[in-house]
């Protein structure tokens, strides 16, 4: 097998894997390369109709990749009264298994004294964020921080913990606490700022 060949393998795989991924930007990216490789691999091999559509699909997936980092998402925060609000429990029995799956060692039961928020992003219920006070002085440890597959582009954990108009700050949270479940939450965490204590992962909001 030729290096060439190796190639047009390697772009075939990448647009096979693209079309499994939920999160349309990481689909978008990974569609852009395997599009463009298997373009050049068209190229190099004279069939010319597989250059062209592939290359085509590659400055759609541009087109595309511009327009997501152009838009400006609008995101709230929803405090509920009770777990048992109906909105809550659709959301929780589509993406219930999900969450344990994830959340190692979670239980709904945790969330009967919490303070429990529904995240929107563009009017769309994209996940759940519950924590519980610690003390009196703005202390808290997050009990639940999801976000449903295909919004997992870290723009909602910069509304969370980044933005200046801070709705955690708004509720008189300071202080955030967490206990990392998995190596996974642990990046995760570390990504958006929170640092690694002796007892968990820590985040201060400015």
């Amino acid at each position: 097998m030729s290096l060439l060949e190796v190639f047009g393998y390697v772009a075939s795989v990448l647009i096979a894997l693209s079309l499994m991924m939920s999160n349309i930007k990481q689909l978008r990216w990974i569609n852009l390369f395997g599009a463009a490789a298997f373009s050049i691999y068209g190229y190099f091999i004279d069939a010319y109709p597989v250059f062209i559509l592939n290359g085509w699909i590659a400055l759609v997936d541009i087109y595309y990749l511009i327009r997501i980092y152009q838009q400006k998402d609008q995101f709230d925060l929803v405090k509920l009264r009770s777990v048992e609000s109906p909105l809550f429990n659709l959301l929780k029995q589509s993406y219930g298994k999900d969450i344990i799956q994830l959340h190692k060692g979670f239980e709904w039961v945790q969330l009967d004294d919490a303070v429990v928020f529904l995240l929107f992003r563009n009017m769309k219920p994209v996940g759940f964020f519950a924590y519980k006070e610690l003390s009196n002085t703005g202390r808290v440890e997050v009990l639940l921080d999801y976000i449903i597959p295909e919004d997992r582009d870290f723009k909602a954990a910069k509304f969370m913990f980044a933005s200046k108009d801070n709705q955690l700050k708004l509720e008189g949270i300071k202080h955030l606490v967490v206990k990392p479940y998995s190596k996974d939450h642990e990046l995760y965490l570390s990504r958006v700022g929170f640092t690694k204590q002796a007892n968990g992962f820590e985040l201060v909001l400015s």
